[in-house]
């Protein structure tokens, strides 16, 4: 877990190499845009051109990512939908990026940041062809700052996952566990996901889960007796085990394996989770 200690330090190791860059690419997740972005640095970026990779589109409900595009418009800012599934990456940072970015010099430094499991050095290792950057599951895997040529004249440098922007909100923790930003101990397994699937019920319905699921169920708890059952997550002995299937469900959602579901809109988030 990330407390403003680790914060700080990041926007220090973030101030010294600031300078160097051209522009900041901050990667989004395409179902949660303003949760995901990185307000607490602000004050360090103000001076640099922003750039936004909205990730994971394909995962994300079609209908509201394109109630967020109308929103980025209005704003005039710089956003690309991405899916680093689908989509060669390469060619959109050299032809569509790149060159929207201003530079004095020949070469273009950038910088890529955003908070834990969004997909940068998934996007670093895209952009070089091989993995130079490690990639795992779980946040912050990325230990330090590390250049990587893109082509003669463009460099970017990945960092650790750098954000929460009020860890301590409990609307604002419940949609990073929603999407694996944010993990739960063991302990506290049950209770995040009762929140997440409070959060899809309110937003999509209980019936969507259910059919995703290809379950009925009356509330989270049923959900998670069941899913221990059908998915075989038992203790031994044959009993249902609901540690095991709120850890499954949690990761599964994460990963878009039921569904496509976004969990914000344009000018929902309330002034106290700011």
């Amino acid at each position: 877990m990330w407390y403003p200690g680790h914060i700080e330090k990041a926007k220090r190791n973030i101030r010294k190499v600031i300078k160097y860059v051209d522009a900041v690419v901050e990667v989004l997740d395409a179902r949660i845009p303003a949760t995901s972005r990185a307000y607490e640095y602000s004050d360090v970026f103000s001076s640099k051109q922003e750039v936004f990779l909205l990730n994971k589109t394909d995962i994300a409900d079609p209908k509201v990512t394109r109630v967020w595009k109308d929103h980025f418009k209005s704003t005039g800012e710089k956003v690309f939908y991405i899916s680093l599934k689908e989509q060669s990456i390469k060619s959109l940072l050299n032809r569509e990026i790149a060159p929207s970015i201003r530079s004095r010099l020949r070469e273009k430094r950038i910088l890529i940041v955003g908070m834990p499991n969004v997909g940068k050095s998934t996007l670093v290792n895209r952009l070089k062809g091989r993995k130079t950057a490690r990639v795992r599951s779980e946040p912050g895997t990325t230990t330090g700052p590390q250049w990587v040529q893109i082509s003669d004249t463009l460099f970017v440098m990945d960092t650790p996952g750098i954000l929460y922007r009020n860890l301590f909100s409990e609307s604002i923790r419940t949609k990073l566990m929603a999407v694996g930003s944010v993990v739960p101990s063991p302990e506290g397994l049950l209770e995040a996901s009762k929140k997440v699937y409070d959060l899809i019920a309110s937003r999509y319905g209980k019936r969507t889960l259910e059919d995703s699921l290809r379950l009925s169920f009356e509330d989270a708890l049923e959900m998670l007796r069941k899913v221990s059952k059908s998915r075989g997550l038992l203790r031994s002995g044959g009993e249902e085990d609901t540690i095991k299937a709120a850890n499954f469900f949690l990761k599964e959602l994460a990963m878009g394996r039921f569904g496509r579901f976004s969990y914000e809109l344009p000018g929902e988030d309330d002034e106290e989770d700011k």
